[in-house]
């Protein structure tokens, strides 16, 4: 990535030379007691910005749309040779940066013919051009209470909140409409270029570090991210269904901060115990890592040609996984569907269990009995502890299966599966009904349960929906959906 310079519109001077910023160049206005001295340091050192030839930084002053858009286009190696540009009101010196910015999808105008380069440019618009130019798509699960979902960065304000860019105003203020300083967004932009000056923040604003158990919505947040950017497509559901089975209470430390680990060796929150060329150490102590080596153990299971497949092997399918799920507990004869001396189904079999926890926490309706399987199909002693022999590899369905609810996208056109949604993201808030088939739009990534105890596995959905001829913004339970 190229370095930038701040030059500008007012006053701004390149009088400093590159040996000077080599050294480090102190601005006689940001002390090393500034709040953001390492940040506006850290990009001054690297040739990223200078300021005034009177030694002075101007902290406080307000960021302009052209200083913006020429500090993003040499940041990002873009073209700043003077050209035509779309815009009527961009000068010569900035036409190259604005117009490059705008082809790297960048930036836009404040109409299809003007920029505005001498406007001061706002939070939420600052929020934007830096999810665009980090190429961001995580977005936090936190939502600031003065940014609706109908405001034009929702999205990108929760992208750069997620990487870890800004923690707002204040706990629960972005002011989106407020102007950004010259401070502030070297503080932005520093972050977004230095890892080492990020805050420490997470899309599902946990401390890994911290050794403590989180809430039972942050791991629902936690599992269901983990899940959704896995190398594999795989229903966050099943996971959450795992860690149900695995861990009734959905810890992962003691008191003392030390993980849990069982008689087996089982350690933590999904209990893994075939360690391979994991590294236990993380297995340990970092909670998203135990989660991420659950997945891959289930998607390499999944993928297994040993193992039965039903129906088209859909991964989005919940009941395509049923003996991925059972492999990862093992394929032995307590965990077979049937019992051998009565060919009765087994509901205590490992596989059963955890798809009865998805019919209950995640409140979807999964069809096992649907598939077509017999106990002839199985062979093996129940009083031995040699895998079962799968006598078929191949099981159909007599009707549909049910799929995942949890892996939805902004933007995705969906419909009412059912009558409720909700005014916030909690089954305690006021609740709107509409028609079955009503459609809906999500227009964020997933939210959690305003309860953090709530032990609900579902995920809440932002969606933009028309009641009475009136566009409306609501919150949707993942399982009302389709």
């Amino acid at each position: 990535m190229k370095k930038l310079i701040i030059s500008g519109i007012v006053a701004l001077t390149f009088a400093i030379s590159t040996s000077t910023f080599a050294e480090g160049y102190e601005f006689s206005d940001v002390t090393k007691s500034h709040p953001f001295y390492d940040h506006i340091h850290y990009l001054n050192s690297e040739n990223i910005i200078n300021g005034y030839d009177t030694g002075d930084f101007k902290p406080d002053l307000d960021l302009t749309r052209g200083q913006a858009a020429l500090m993003l286009a040499r940041a990002f190696d873009l073209d700043l040779a003077p050209r035509e540009t779309v815009f009527k009101d961009v000068n010569k010196n900035l036409s190259g940066a604005v117009q490059s910015a705008f082809e790297a999808k960048i930036i836009n105008g404040t109409s299809a013919t003007s920029f505005a380069p001498d406007a001061k440019i706002t939070r939420e618009q600052m929020a934007m051009l830096l999810a665009r130019a980090f190429k961001l798509e995580e977005q936090s699960a936190k939502e600031f209470s003065d940014v609706g979902m109908q405001t034009t960065a929702y999205t990108s304000i929760r992208k750069i909140h997620a990487f870890g860019l800004t923690g707002g105003v204040d706990e629960n203020h972005f002011d989106p409409t407020g102007y950004v300083s010259r401070q502030a967004f070297s503080a932005f932009l520093a972050r977004g270029l230095n890892e080492d000056l990020r805050l420490n923040s997470s899309s599902c604003g946990y401390d890994e570090d911290s050794r403590i158990n989180p809430s039972r919505q942050t791991l629902n947040c936690i599992i269901t991210n983990a899940a959704r950017k896995a190398d594999g497509i795989i229903p966050p559901e099943i996971v959450k269904g795992i860690a149900n089975v695995e861990n009734g209470k959905w810890e992962h430390y003691k008191a003392n901060g030390q993980p849990i680990i069982s008689s087996d060796g089982g350690i933590g929150l999904m209990q893994i115990t075939s360690l391979q060329d994991y590294d236990v150490e993380k297995l340990k102590y970092n909670i998203e890592y135990n989660i991420e080596v659950a997945i891959d153990m289930l998607l390499y299971h999944f993928n297994r040609s040993d193992l039965p497949k039903i129906g088209t092997h859909d991964p989005n399918q919940l009941e395509s996984w049923y003996f991925a799920v059972m492999a990862y507990n093992g394929t032995k004869s307590v965990n077979s569907p049937f019992y051998k001396a009565t060919g009765a189904s087994n509901p205590t079999a490992y596989q059963e269990k955890v798809f009865s926890a998805i019919n209950t926490s995640s409140q979807l309706a999964t069809n096992i009995p649907a598939i077509q399987m017999s106990s002839k199909d199985f062979t093996y002693d129940s009083a031995s502890s040699e895998n079962i022999i799968f006598n078929q590899l191949k099981f159909t369905m007599n009707s549909d299966g049910t799929l995942t609810k949890d892996r939805f996208k902004t933007g995705d056109q969906l419909k009412m599966a059912n009558i409720r949604l909700r005014e916030k993201p909690s089954t305690d808030a006021l609740r709107v009904e509409v028609p079955v088939g009503t459609p809906v739009k999500i227009v964020g990534g997933p939210v959690y349960d305003l309860l953090p105890t709530s032990k609900n596995n579902f995920i809440w959905y932002p969606v933009e929906i028309m009641i009475n001829g009136k566009k409306d913004y609501l919150y949707v339970p993942s399982q009302s959906i389709e």
